[in-house]
């Protein structure tokens, strides 16, 4: 009996740590480093903006540099001016659309960046953007469309299968998300959210204790700065022990 009241304990462990690894990507796939380099990138477009203050382009870029430094209310100043220079500017709204979603206006992200796509349907990075948007609102098939519209053009796209599989897990088609967590470690091996969450569902929803192994171990070696991974470390003791 004690160890099926422990098994509930064990549910929500998934959960957490696969939306963690969503958190992880949100901070660090398509995201900007906020560093001296973005310093110098928004002093640069000053200069560039003040020497050629009639053109679109050189407002759409210093919006990017203002989003790299994480200066969301200017970057949203400068992609407007952009776009009152040039209404057909793509790429100013698509600098909206992610200045908004770090503001967590996601609405208005949404709509920023199919404005984006009307003026440029080849503006690919677009998809991406509004699949992450959609799965950070839960709107997990027209992530799943945004996502596979990616693949049709770049089928070995980074980070586009593991998010696939975050889309599945959240819908608890495990079958679904192993196969596209798979698939993500045949475009880079050293995928560690893929690791980490292949591990975890092999355990949990299929109790496969040596896949769980392997995949959680490549986890820890992998990144030596694993977040939670004291409690990838306990869980890989708990199912060494299980019989």
């Amino acid at each position: 009996m004690t160890g099926a009241t422990a098994m509930p304990k064990e549910k929500p462990a998934l959960v957490e740590i696969i939306v963690i690894s969503f958190v992880i990507l949100l901070l660090t796939v398509g995201t900007y480093s906020r560093n001296s380099v973005w310093n110098s990138q928004i002093d640069l477009q000053l200069d560039v903006v003040k020497k050629s203050p009639h053109k679109a382009r050189p407002y759409t870029n210093l919006a990017s540099a203002y989003a790299g430094a994480g200066m969301y209310d200017k970057a949203l100043e400068a992609s407007q001016k952009a776009i009152q220079l040039d209404p057909k500017a793509a790429y100013a709204y698509y600098n909206m659309g992610i200045a908004y979603q770090k503001l967590g206006d996601l609405d208005k992200a949404i709509g920023m960046v199919k404005k984006a796509l009307d003026n440029d349907p080849e503006l690919d990075m677009a998809h991406y953007t509004l699949g992450g948007i959609y799965l950070e609102q839960r709107r997990y098939e027209e992530a799943v469309e945004e996502f596979r519209s990616i693949l049709k053009l770049f089928p070995y796209f980074p980070n586009i299968h593991h998010l696939l599989g975050v889309v599945y897990a959240g819908q608890r088609k495990f079958d679904q998300a192993l196969e596209e967590f798979e698939n993500e470690l045949k475009v880079d091996r050293y995928h560690t959210l893929a690791h980490l969450n292949l591990g975890q569902i092999y355990w949990y929803e299929f109790k496969n204790r040596e896949k769980a192994l392997y995949h959680l171990r490549a986890a820890l070696m992998i990144n030596p700065l694993l977040p939670a991974r004291n409690q990838v470390r306990a869980l890989v003791r708990m199912i060494e022990g299980a019989s």
